[in-house]
């Protein structure tokens, strides 16, 4: 490991843990709810602008944009990217307080998306600065992706690969804790239930066909039938999720006018499923469910819609599993490093459950020949998810600048 113990020696002062609080913080005092990234994206672009990294924005739609740099030769396949998306969880019952002002306590760090997962990007920001002032002259290029809409299956890392964009290598700081290097993970399929029926007051409703009605049935059907989608190794799945209800009249669900039973009902589904199957065999099933209803529902008018409605701001692109194997040098470095740069060490690798049930970006890198993982910062105790802990964090981004300077010198 040519130059990197010296670099490692050099990391207390080119990464204060202070930079990398800071870092967070500025990032969650940025609202960036999926749909919403570009304020976030044209942070990090002057950020990155600022100390010396070329940068530039993609815009992958009209007024949405996402951040990529480039450090060291402009030719060449980059030996290593770090990719993070930039769109955050929705706010939830129960977060703390003036939730966009990050909030220190002990060892903990509070703010909006800090888990997911913008204390991975701090992490991926902390490496990138810690190198850039260290002076080292990176012969291999390194490639930096700050991308939009990865809770919608990931349309911005999709954009980045159809763009050209690739690598050597991979690590995506997504929050599953730096104990932990995953390279199996769940497919995630994202679909709405739609029924249209009949609307009828509710003095004759036995003249109307009530689309919530019906929903509701097919969503226990949905429950009830076993979907022929299981592994040994993801003993839980498929795992079916409906986290979303609207019912109303016309086609936007409208709420008004509750003297009439709704025609337009539906539900938002998130199904998780195991490797080795693949996007058109969960169809498959799910249409055999549909079959089923549309039997049993004749009257009500039934779809299954993936991706759901725009509107809703859920899908958008299809996020197979990953299964890659866990011995790849990409791993045993992370690991070795971790331990070089830091108190903590890699316990888990490949499949940890239950984390191994999530859907990420690597999915969409593994597939397009890119050698990755999942390595990143997270909390503690019940409260996990509005946290972050800074020592995590910390380790994370020292790691990852040690892997740059392994990967690209």
């Amino acid at each position: 490991m040519t130059g990197v113990p010296a670099f490692v020696a050099r990391l207390d002062a080119l990464l204060p843990e202070g930079e990398v609080v800071e870092l967070a913080s500025g990032l969650a005092a940025i609202p960036s709810f999926t749909t919403e990234e570009t304020a976030l994206a044209d942070h990090i672009r002057e950020l990155l602008h600022r100390n010396g990294i070329p940068v530039y924005l993609q815009e992958i739609s009209p007024g949405r944009r996402q951040t990529v740099a480039r450090m060291g030769p402009t030719a060449g396949t980059p030996a290593l990217l770090l990719n993070g998306h930039l769109d955050m969880d929705p706010l939830v019952l129960g977060h703390p307080a003036d939730p966009f002002r990050a909030q220190r306590r002990g060892d903990r760090l509070y703010g909006a998306g800090l888990h997911n997962m913008k204390s991975g990007l701090a992490a991926i920001l902390g490496a990138a600065l810690a190198v850039r002032r260290s002076g080292i002259e990176l012969r291999r290029p390194l490639l930096l992706e700050f991308v939009v809409g990865e809770l919608q299956g990931g349309i911005g890392t999709r954009y980045a690969l159809e763009s050209g964009l690739t690598a050597e290598a991979a690590v995506v700081p997504e929050p599953y804790s730096v104990r932990r290097i995953i390279t199996r993970t769940a497919g995630v399929h994202k679909f709405a239930v739609v029924v249209r029926g009949v609307s009828a007051h509710t003095s004759r409703s036995e003249e109307g066909v009530d689309a919530l009605l019906v929903l509701r049935r097919v969503c226990d059907l949905l429950e009830e039938c076993r979907l022929p989608l299981h592994s040994k190794d993801f003993p839980t799945l498929p795992r079916l999720q409906i986290a979303g209800l609207v019912a109303g009249r016309g086609e936007r669900h409208d709420l008004s006018g509750i003297s009439y039973c709704a025609d337009k009902a539906t539900a938002l589904v998130d199904l998780r499923y195991p490797p080795p199957y693949e996007p058109a065999e969960v169809t498959a099933a799910l249409d055999q469910v549909l079959e089923r209803a549309c039997a049993r529902y004749p009257k009500a008018r039934i779809t299954f819609e993936h991706p759901p409605d725009p509107v809703f701001g859920v899908g958008g692109t299809e996020m197979p599993p990953m299964d890659v194997p866990a011995d790849s040098a990409l791993v045993t470095q992370v690991s070795a490093l971790l331990a070089e740069v830091s108190d903590f060490t890699v316990a888990e690798t490949g499949l940890a459950l239950p984390y191994s049930y999530c859907g990420n970006d690597t999915t969409h890198l593994a597939r397009a020949g890119i050698e990755c993982c999942l390595f990143g910062p997270r909390g503690s105790g019940p409260d996990t998810e509005h946290h972050v802990l800074i020592t995590e964090m910390l380790a994370c981004a020292r790691t990852l600048a040690a892997l740059i300077v392994l990967r690209c010198t």
